[in-house]
């Protein structure tokens, strides 16, 4: 009875209600506008990848938010396939779709299809489980999309979560209606499986009778130290390969408002210092602002480092894609975020052995909670506290140096989670 009351009140008023906001909101917000026209031509897309399916294999089909929880299904997708599967990616933000089109990223061994995820009608989940047949279905840390779980459900197609997620914060366990409505969703899974004892226990709130509700950890871990070990590193100014290197990554205006002020004080207080400045969105507008501020101290732009001098104290990166790349001459970094909507990736600065830091909203990143109270990571929350940090750290840099070791350390005894895992999903698959 509830789980119909939670499948009508979405089908007839939240659906809609989605539809007309992400409509209105396409006339105003590029990234709503470019994804949706990014879907037109998925069916035929999708029809002609299945069309080259083993029917022989089982089909196991991964869903995942954007570009961070792509990083979480990439280790899956690899033993998967080692293990005798084919894959399907399917993704929500526009964010996945530019990490997948990125001219340097390798394509996906494995993968018959990455697509977009269509509009979650009814009509949508039924035809794409009849074009797909998959033998499971994988959620990637909390994008659920309730139609085609309910649907997938209905059709007996087994169904997992994998580094699940529950923000202390979240609507979906911190109320009556949320947990309701969650209950309808998280019943509909064969496993769930969580990065953390509090996001089990946040779940179990939801749904206290689920017989396989499990922590597995973090597979973007296992990710990120893969890529670690392949990486292509990006050539740097001359300045920057003898100095005391800081990153400020995935950086937004509020970041920049509180972390710009000291940076600009420390250099010219400490000459060793050498900055990049990567915005989690290079626009021109965002690229001109950091050139404004720090307008008088050599500055140059990523695309034209082949122009690089002796005097450049600042590279401004106008691409995407290098990010992890450039984490790796990092001995200290900020990761921005942490002032919007949350915290970005820390585990890739963490993992190449920089000191991390960022702002106050990071209850969205589970690496960041427990690092901060393992006291191996920084939170700062304002422009005065930022720039004691930072003068703290480049006055005694071996202190900084121990911090990135141990941030190291922390990532590297976090892997395992896709080991843990992938039996599970690859069990009684046919």
């Amino acid at each position: 009875m509830t789980s119909r009351f939670w499948f009508l009140g979405y089908n007839l008023f939240v659906l809609p209600l989605l539809f007309v906001i992400v409509k209105f909101s396409a006339f105003f917000n590029l990234n709503i506008r470019e994804s949706l026209e990014k879907r037109e031509g998925l069916w035929n897309r999708l029809a002609e990848a299945v069309s080259k399916r083993d029917w022989q294999k089982p089909l196991l089909w991964l869903h995942v938010a954007s570009a961070g929880e792509l990083l979480q299904a990439q280790p899956v997708i690899a033993r998967c396939v080692s293990a005798g599967a084919e894959c399907v990616l399917t993704y929500s933000s526009i964010n996945a779709c530019r990490w997948l089109e990125r001219p340097r990223q390798a394509k996906i061994p494995g993968l018959l299809a990455t697509e977009f995820l269509p509009p979650d009608t009814i009509w949508n989940a039924r035809r794409l489980l009849g074009l797909l047949q998959p033998s499971r279905l994988v959620w990637v840390s909390y994008d659920l999309w309730p139609n085609l779980i309910w649907e997938s459900y209905k059709q007996k197609i087994p169904q997992s979560l994998i580094s699940g997620i529950v923000h202390a914060d979240s609507g979906r366990t911190n109320n009556f209606a949320g947990r309701s409505f969650y209950h309808s969703i998280y019943e509909c899974l064969e496993h769930i499986l969580t990065v953390s004892e509090a996001d089990r226990q946040r779940v179990l709130s939801a749904i206290p009778e689920h017989p396989q509700v499990e922590v597995m950890g973090d597979t973007r871990c296992d990710s990120v130290l893969e890529r670690r070990d392949h990486l292509e590193i990006p050539e740097l100014p001359p300045a920057a390969k003898e100095g005391f290197v800081f990153v400020a990554g995935s950086v937004w205006p509020p970041d920049e408002a509180c972390i710009f002020p000291g940076l600009k004080e420390a250099l010219t207080e400490f000459p060793e210092l050498f900055l990049i400045l990567a915005p989690h969105e290079p626009t021109e507008k965002h690229l001109k602002n950091a050139e404004t501020f720090f307008a008088g101290i050599p500055m140059l732009r990523c695309s034209r480092i082949s122009e690089a001098s002796e005097e450049v104290r600042i590279l401004l990166i106008d691409s995407v894609g290098i990010l992890a790349g450039l984490y790796h001459s990092a001995k200290m970094t900020y990761v921005g975020g942490a002032f919007t909507t949350g915290v970005h990736n820390i585990l890739e600065p963490a993992a190449m052995g920089a000191a991390v830091a960022f702002g106050p909203k990071h209850s969205n990143s589970t690496e960041a909670l427990q690092m901060i109270e393992q006291k191996i990571a920084f939170c700062v929350n304002s422009s005065a506290e930022f720039r004691k940090l930072l003068f703290d750290l480049l006055a005694d840099q071996e202190r900084c140096l121990e911090f990135g070791k141990q941030a190291q350390e922390f990532v590297e005894s976090q892997a395992g989670a896709t080991d843990l895992c992938v039996p599970l999903l690859m069990a009684e698959l046919s």
